[in-house]
């Protein structure tokens, strides 16, 4: 799916059930995640990642640090506990717009618009901290890779890069096929094709790259490797790894 698409389905997610669609759970559909339990799901997260990252990182600055993939911003004003300034990047102009309204931080937290298949609008070397958690897996591998470069431009000389994505997709895992009746015609696939591509009902799409893709991407890029790990926070079904990096 081309970004301009994928924009279309987040804004449209953004419109009608914003916060599980950030963070997925079943019993959270229909707008039933309450504000502030949604947004402690947040700080629980980022604190846990900082003590991770620190056992391996003990020099880690606490100046600047960029979420990419924000949303309306549950890991931004978490990250805020920590750094100086966030930058939350995202491609929906509509879950910014809630991720403004949500900030409790003021001018800490500056959250960016980005369409683009790269980071060019933020400078090489900005960032003591870069962080993604379930947002690559959201995007065709081909701009997933060019990211993932780019989270290494960005950071600082000396700075952190933690990231997940999944190195096999749900959609590869064998599922097993419901019985019925009536076949999955060609008419109800077009039907459905049809809908997904003009936004009727919005997609959240489903990725993976190989484990050995990631870490090349990576070093091939200017960082240092640190670890590799099962990322299960993810979701079981997804076969996630988190990436723990250092820029050179």
């Amino acid at each position: 799916m081309r970004l301009s698409r994928t924009k279309r389905h987040w804004d449209k997610f953004a419109r009608t059930d914003p916060f599980w669609a950030v963070l997925t759970d079943a019993g959270k559909k229909g707008n039933q995640w309450r504000v502030d339990e949604f947004f402690q799901t947040g700080v629980d997260s980022v604190d846990a990642e900082i003590k991770g990252v620190l056992l391996h990182c003990p020099a880690l600055r606490f100046g600047t640090a960029l979420d990419f993939g924000c949303g309306v911003g549950r890991l931004s004003q978490a990250l805020a506990r920590h750094f100086t300034r966030i930058t939350g990047i995202d491609i929906s102009a509509e879950m910014l717009a809630l991720a403004r309204q949500y900030n409790r931080h003021g001018e800490r937290v500056d959250y960016v618009l980005n369409t683009r298949d790269d980071l060019s609008q933020l400078a090489d070397g900005t960032f003591d901290f870069v962080y993604s958690i379930i947002t690559l897996q959201h995007m065709e591998p081909v701009y997933a890779r060019r990211y993932i470069a780019e989270f290494v431009r960005v950071a600082a000389p000396g700075g952190v890069i933690l990231f997940q994505v999944p190195a096999v997709s749900e959609r590869s895992v064998p599922q097993p096929r419901p019985f019925t009746l009536w076949p999955d015609t060609l008419l109800k696939r077009l039907v459905r094709d049809l809908r997904n591509k003009f936004g009727a009902d919005p997609v959240m799409e489903m990725h993976a790259l190989p484990r050995a893709e990631v870490e090349a991407i990576l070093t091939g890029a200017g960082a240092t490797l640190i670890k590799s790990y099962r990322y299960d926070a993810a979701g079981d079904r997804l076969h996630s790894w988190g990436y723990l990096a250092c820029k050179r």
